[in-house]
């Protein structure tokens, strides 16, 4: 019976195609829109804890956490298929869509997010840098790492590509390759409380927030991952 019931096989870009149209920018339920009622009960959920989160411009919040929403799709979709010929067509289709979308400041906005993914992997549970020997040859592996997969691409991309068409590539690479390494096992992992002080930071109110607080913008940020892992494993997607 099983076999009956298995999903229909779909491309990555169809895949995510069909999870940005219905999950993130038109995620209407009913004539609900979902994704922003979810935005507004995670901004309560902070101002609850923490009455200066209410100065906040919602809109903006709302942007901010699409955009962590987005990066976080990409990381999950990282640690199920790990291979950067799956990987990487992720990342070139993202980028292509919000593009056709009018919405290329979110894929600069998911740099900012990519980065401190980067920064995850250099540092201890406790949030501080790796130092010395150890952490010099962590940056230098990621930076060998970077070249070697962006010398495979640039060639699959051929000298017949435009100068822009060789800087996206190149882009695109640099964010997969930033994700190798970054763990969000748990909801109070470095990288949670990165991509949480990243959001305070960006929303101009990360001095002022208490504890509780950040950590319950932590939480509705590992939640947005745990949600994108979910529906990445139930799809019928290539392996």
């Amino acid at each position: 019976m099983g076999l009956f019931k298995r999903k229909p096989k779909v491309t990555i870009e169809e895949f995510c195609q069909q999870f940005y149209d219905t999950q993130i920018f038109n995620a209407n339920i009913a004539g609900v829109d979902a994704w922003k009622m979810f935005c507004e009960t995670a901004f309560d959920l902070v101002v609850q804890a923490d009455q200066s989160f209410a100065a906040i411009d919602r809109a903006k919040f709302q942007e901010e956490l699409r955009a962590i929403r987005m990066e976080l799709f990409a990381l999950a979709w990282m640690h199920r298929f790990k291979r950067e010929e799956l990987t990487l067509p992720q990342s070139l289709y993202t980028g292509r869509y919000l593009e056709e979308k009018g919405k290329l400041p979110i894929w600069d906005i998911m740099g900012e997010y990519n980065q401190a993914a980067a920064r995850s992997t250099t540092m201890t549970e406790t949030g501080q840098q790796v130092d010395g020997p150890l952490g010099r040859a962590q940056i230098e592996h990621g930076n060998v790492r970077r070249f070697e997969m962006f010398k495979r691409w640039a060639d699959a991309v051929g000298d017949r590509s435009t100068t822009e068409q060789r800087e996206y590539v190149g882009g695109c690479v640099a964010r997969v390759a930033n994700r190798t390494g970054a763990d969000i096992k748990r909801g109070d992992c470095v990288l949670v409380r990165l991509l949480a002080s990243r959001l305070a930071d960006r929303l101009r109110c990360e001095a002022n927030l208490n504890p509780e607080a950040l950590f319950r913008l932590s939480a509705v940020i590992y939640g947005l991952y745990r949600g994108a892992k979910e529906a990445i494993n139930e799809a019928n997607l290539p392996r």
